[in-house]
């Protein structure tokens, strides 16, 4: 299904991400990159078990394509490279600062959001996933643009804000 609504997808492109993504132990696939990629295809797949049971890794990256595509098709410049990088180094965090909090709600999106979910929970969990974007350290990998091709992302507060409410609100 994701083959035919945005594939094909290139051979050589697949294994270049391969390549960048390896570790001594293999590929790695990074569990809140994962949960990111799979939030915008849960829909899609009817559960949120069902992309949990991708055959190989040619498919996560594949799926890791496909989400980097549909976000950069709805305008977004950060988090497609964010979840379609390699993580450099992941910080965990539960908050954002209460400046960048007091922004956060006071994006267009924002009373989008609050009717769509209606829960705290969710709410708080956006958060979690913003602070750990801007806390952490993702190098991009592009097997089309060397320009940019193993460059740090900026993960710039105000962006990736807005960019993850409009996420949030694709799926």
């Amino acid at each position: 299904m994701i083959e035919r609504k945005y594939g094909p997808f290139d051979k050589a492109e697949i294994e270049y991400y391969k390549e960048r993504l390896q570790t001594k132990n293999g590929i790695t696939v990074n569990r809140f990159q994962r949960e990111l990629i799979y939030d915008i295809f849960y829909k899609m797949f009817g559960d949120t078990v069902s992309p949990r049971f991708l055959d190989n890794r040619d498919q996560y990256i594949e799926l890791m394509l496909a989400a980097k595509k549909t976000l950069l098709q709805n305008g977004m410049i950060i988090m497609p490279y964010v979840i379609s990088s390699k993580v450099e180094k992941l910080v965990t965090r539960k908050t954002i600062s209460k400046k960048e909090e007091m922004e956060f709600t006071t994006l267009p999106t924002y009373p989008l959001l609050q009717r769509k979910y209606k829960s705290d929970k969710v709410m708080l969990s956006l958060l979690s996933e913003i602070a750990t974007v801007i806390s952490s350290n993702f190098r991009i990998i592009d097997y089309y643009n060397k320009n940019i091709d193993g460059k740090i992302i900026d993960t710039n507060p105000s962006m990736v804000m807005a960019e993850m409410q409009q996420m949030a609100l694709l799926y």
